[in-house]
């Protein structure tokens, strides 16, 4: 017996354990301070290069001093995904202007 859809409203208290954002990176260097932070431990989180010209066309950093990977378009750099590694800050770098699609979640 097929099961009928159950509709339910928005959710809107407690912690919401998922996070989204689309950043432009114009800087040549690291910024002092990070560019993204994720409020919570992170389960999976999500890189996707939408646009930059270069190879590499961004480099990212976990710590704000250390380059510790790089994404360009058409190479499967171009979409990155983190598991079972818990990231809060997070540096670009760009030689010229590039759009950094965000996502991250937890199980909790």
């Amino acid at each position: 017996m097929p099961v009928s859809p159950v509709a339910i409203a928005p959710i809107t208290q407690g912690f919401d354990f998922n996070f989204f954002h689309v950043i432009t990176v114009s800087n040549a260097t690291f910024n002092n301070l990070s560019d993204l932070y994720i409020p919570f431990s992170t389960y999976t989180v999500t890189f996707q290069l939408q646009s930059g010209a270069g190879t590499p066309a961004v480099q990212y950093s976990f710590n704000g001093n250390t380059v510790h990977g790089d994404m360009t378009l058409t190479l499967p750099s171009q979409n990155l995904v983190f598991q079972n590694r818990v990231i809060s800050g997070i540096w670009f770098k760009a030689p010229s202007a590039a759009v950094v699609r965000v996502e991250a979640w937890s199980i909790r």
